[in-house]
């Protein structure tokens, strides 16, 4: 197969990939969270902690100077996980790199195999 013929079966594979069920629920997922005011004020707040761990963590600052932080960054992702919007979209996307994956997985074994002859 040439590499045009490849790159045309990538595409397809790509199309199908982006019309599937599992892409559908994700975007619909994703509108939804963007679409939460509460949801962003939350994802918002999470970032800023985690940034403030990882600059911590960069100048080697030991974790019970920070303990504060990491206690409220774990709070917060308890309770981000109530929040329909953001459970939805972390299950939508779950289930879009399980397929991902498999498809990954699909390719790498089809290379292992060896060739036609």
């Amino acid at each position: 197969m040439d590499r045009g013929a490849l790159w045309d079966k990538a595409s397809e594979l790509a199309r199908l990939i982006a019309d599937s069920e599992q892409a559908q629920r994700y975007r619909d997922a994703k509108v939804q969270l963007d679409g939460s005011p509460q949801a962003q004020s939350m994802l918002r707040r999470f970032r800023e902690l985690q940034e403030a761990v990882a600059e911590f963590q960069a100048r080697r600052v030991p974790p019970m100077h920070y303990r504060h932080v990491i206690e409220e960054a774990d709070r917060l992702l308890a309770e981000m996980r109530g929040v329909p919007e953001i459970a939805s979209y972390e299950q939508a996307e779950r289930e879009l790199n399980d397929l991902l994956d498999e498809v990954s997985s699909r390719l790498q074994r089809a290379l292992s195999l060896p060739p036609d002859g």
